[in-house]
């Protein structure tokens, strides 16, 4: 009798999270259809390829979920303008390029504003760029333009632990970033030049948005900053409340600063996402370029620390 109990409360908890996380692909907030809107898009989380409501952060932003939200304002033809609402430490490289591109061809389109809220650092100023212009919270960290491999090496704890990994190998590269033995100055160099590359595309798309703007030696140190130093140096436009940004969007889109807005959420995460535990969003610094500040821990690497420690 107890196990039916538990069943049919187990059954229940899952069709209730089913109803709740696919009703809808989108959230939005409902308002009266106007003549004109202003479109909020919500660009939170950290920038991965793979959705996750689990990973350190807590949201992750995807090029895929970014898409669906674009393809809705671009197609609506009441969204006069769109007021980007970041809050991201960034993340992957690729996954940044990704929505940028993006970012700069709805641009083209519509009067394009963004609003650094908590962070928008790295990969999230990144997707910032293509705006008409960039307004922050006070005290949101931003800036660190730069791009971030991590290594993890365990050569001189297996050695203590009296732990030995064979690598075979088809030529001198294969296994370049192995965590089981020490790198050759060749392959630092060949990582290095991989972070210099993306690097220097990063570099170049911030002189080609924020050009004269910019202090070069403050912004190119890959230092955070405040809202408040940012604009002194040239990273943002201006400082502000969710609200001045949205009245700037306004202003710049020629529409009445009574032209009402609606917010577009990121798609809800599949119910697969939830019942497998989200592990699909989790970063791995040892094989991904990053633009992304602060690093998060990486749990993968603590865990095998602590699983070698307990059984040596």
């Amino acid at each position: 009798m107890r196990y039916k109990k538990i069943v049919i409360a187990l059954i229940l908890i899952v069709g209730l999270i089913f109803a709740f996380y696919v009703s809808s692909p989108f959230s939005v907030t409902q308002v009266p259809i106007a003549e004109n809107r202003v479109a909020v898009l919500d660009l939170s989380g950290i920038i991965a390829y793979s959705e996750s409501p689990l990973t350190l952060w807590g949201e992750t932003l995807t090029p895929d979920g970014v898409s669906k939200m674009v393809k809705q304002v671009e197609d609506d033809p009441t969204t006069k303008a769109v007021l980007l609402k970041i809050n991201s430490p960034g993340g992957s490289a690729a996954a940044s390029e990704e929505i940028y591109q993006m970012i700069e061809n709805l641009a083209k389109k519509k009067t394009v504003v963004a609003y650094l809220t908590e962070y928008g650092a790295s990969g999230g100023y990144y997707i910032a760029l293509p705006a008409k212009e960039i307004i922050a919270n006070p005290s949101v960290l931003t800036g660190s333009i730069g791009a971030v491999n991590v290594v993890v090496n365990f050569e001189g704890l297996f050695k203590k632990l009296g732990i030995k990994a064979y690598i075979f190998k088809s030529n001198e590269f294969k296994d370049i970033g192995s965590p089981y033995r020490n790198m050759t100055s060749k392959e630092i160099e060949v990582l290095q030049s991989i972070i210099d590359s993306v690097y220097h595309r990063f570099q170049a798309k911030v002189i080609e948005h924020r050009g004269a703007k910019l202090n070069y030696y403050e912004v190119f140190s890959g230092k955070p900053f405040t809202g408040v130093q940012a604009k002194s140096v040239g990273l943002v436009d201006d400082i502000g409340t969710f609200e001045y940004a949205l009245n700037v969007t306004r202003k710049l889109a020629g529409l009445p600063l009574d032209t009402p807005y609606y917010v577009v959420e990121k798609p809800k995460p599949s119910i697969l996402d939830l019942l497998l535990g989200g592990t699909k969003g989790r970063l791995r610094l040892s094989y991904e370029v990053l633009l992304m500040w602060p690093l998060p821990a990486d749990i993968e690497v603590i865990d095998v620390i602590h699983l070698l420690k307990t059984n040596g």
